[in-house]
């Protein structure tokens, strides 16, 4: 077996290690990963390929290629929470044999192994390769179609853009053409000639070809609904206008690639002291304009997930590779990368430490994990100083797989009561008399319907600010499932809310409800009648 191929064989192990061991155990995060379960669940349900659906209304969220992932690997092995999460272990798999074997001849075999495995195991890709969401697979096609242009492999290029398109929208063609611009303009190569070698001519048609019948489609059927929702909301609305009014700063993706790139965050700075020597190299500087414009755009941008700079991962995985090379080669390591190893390995501890969840076993487990990261950190912040760097990489590498493992594992109870609706949605469909009218919260709404197919009425928002969103979004042609104006609830009904929701609901809202139950994150009311007594957990 050749070198390349046993590189690959290790990556595609060590990414089924990260990414598909207990896959289930924790169910669908809310309200994201629900949202796309429901979704394609509807799809598979109702034979509709073409419009997505969730509680049988119209959804225009997102384009389809995502939904259609999930629905295949419904219908081949069931509807399951491991089900839903297997296309984006699949992108993620692909991404790093990708990566690794699309770069060789662009940055030599070592810094493209390097870079894969760096890829591989960066927290954030861990963590969104285990998540049912759509930022894997538009990952995976802005990957193929920036490495393609770069290597003048202009047909899959274009291809891949067409895919981008289908995976999220018209950013799977401005990235790609934004970037490649870029970068012509700062190698000096922006010239008419270099445009049209580019082969834009039929490449453009070609990409149409593949990613816009489904949009045109949606379009004649549709019509302005969809427009206005998907391109006017999603696309330009969520760009200019925060969808979380003051939780978005033009800094907060500097915290967001300090903890997502976890081990690998003091190749960042090696990386910033080599741009003026990589600046001169075509493939170098086209690395960094990939990494730094997505970067720049979302940063920019009013509206902002964690999840959103995740394409440029790849990019910066191969810069790393080559920073990590090139100090092993030189055999120094610069003292400010020592200094910010050491420091990010304390802070990551520091936080797994002080996190407010507690690992089943309690005390006694959290304290072994952390004494073995910071065993882990020891060795790999010791075997950089020393110049070990085969110690090094492996330190690297057990560090991410104890992490993630450890977290996925023996924190899924915590994290499941924590952060899933599951429990909760459990015992409301045990609990919840046959035939009864409830209104459910907009955060349970999804992993309630995909798990215990109640879909219920959508809970009224009380909040002036979301009040006032749903007339906007309603005098503007914007169409969301739930998003209503209406806010009288039928005495009779039951009512399913977050506490915190209802901390700050009006008093008038309150009166009239009996408390029935508490689960987790949950309070379960009626309206009207007398209360039900239940046994609390």
């Amino acid at each position: 077996m050749s070198n390349k191929r046993k590189t690959c064989l290790l990556l595609l192990c060590f990414g089924v290690l990260l990414y598909g061991t207990y896959l289930g155990l924790i169910p669908l995060l809310d309200p994201d990963e629900p949202v796309y379960g429901e979704t394609a669940k509807e799809m598979l349900l109702t034979g509709d390929w073409l419009s997505p659906r969730i509680y049988g209304e119209f959804w225009y969220d997102k384009p389809p290629l995502f939904y259609w992932l999930e629905a295949i690997s419904f219908k081949l092995f069931g509807l399951s929470t491991w089900s839903a999460r297997l296309p984006s272990v699949l992108a993620t798999l692909i991404t790093s044999i990708y990566l690794y074997c699309s770069s060789i001849s662009l940055i030599g075999e070592k810094r493209a192994r390097y870079g894969a495995f760096i890829f591989t195991s960066a927290l954030e890709i861990i963590i969104l390769a285990r998540s049912a969401v759509t930022d894997a697979t538009l990952m995976l096609s802005l990957t193929i179609a920036l490495v393609s242009f770069l290597k003048k492999q202009y047909k899959t290029a274009y291809i891949a853009c067409g895919l981008a398109l289908l995976a999220k929208g018209p950013i799977g063609f401005a990235f790609p053409a934004l970037i490649v611009a870029l970068w012509m303009i700062l190698s000096r190569k922006f010239t008419w000639k270099n445009i049209m070698s580019l082969h834009w001519t039929w490449g453009i048609p070609l990409a149409c070809l593949i990613g816009l019948p489904w949009f045109i489609y949606m379009g004649i059927i549709h019509g302005a609904p969809f427009i206005d929702t998907f391109l006017g909301y999603h696309n330009i609305t969520r760009f200019v206008a925060p969808e979380h009014a003051g939780k978005d700063h033009i800094w907060m993706y500097l915290v967001v690639l300090a903890a997502g790139f976890f081990p690998w965050v003091a190749a960042i700075p090696a990386i910033f002291a080599s741009i003026r020597k990589w600046m001169h190299k075509e493939v170098m500087l086209y690395l960094m304009v990939w990494a730094g414009f997505i970067f720049m755009f979302f940063s920019l941008s009013s509206t902002q997930l964690f999840s959103y700079i995740l394409p440029m991962y790849p990019a910066l995985s191969l810069l790393a590779g080559c920073a990590v090379a090139d100090m092993e080669e030189s055999g120094a390591v610069p003292l400010y990368v020592k200094i910010s190893h050491a420091f990010f390995f304390l802070l990551v501890v520091a936080a797994l430490g002080l996190a407010p969840i507690m690992p089943d076993g309690g005390p006694a487990v959290k304290i072994g994990i952390l004494i073995m990261m910071t065993g882990l950190g020891t060795i790999s912040v010791l075997a950089l100083a020393r110049r070990r760097f085969f110690l090094f990489r492996t330190a690297q590498y057990l560090s991410a797989a104890a992490l993630i493992l450890s977290v996925w594992i023996l924190f899924a109870s915590s994290v499941s009561h924590s952060f899933t609706s599951y429990a909760i949605g459990s015992r409301l469909h045990r609990e919840l008399p046959s035939g009864s009218s409830v209104y459910i919260d907009s955060f349970y709404r999804p992993s309630i319907a995909f798990y215990q197919n109640i879909y219920g009425h959508p809970l009224p928002e009380y909040s002036a600010d979301k009040q006032q969103n749903a007339r906007t979004n309603a005098s503007e042609g914007v169409y969301l499932p739930g998003d209503s104006t209406n806010l009288r609830i039928p005495s009779g009904s039951y009512i399913l809310v977050q506490k915190k929701s209802f901390a700050r609901w009006p008093e008038e809202q309150k009166k009239d409800l009996h408390l029935l139950w508490q689960e987790d994150t949950a309070c379960f009311f009626i309206k009207g009648g007398k209360p039900i007594e239940v046994n609390e957990k």
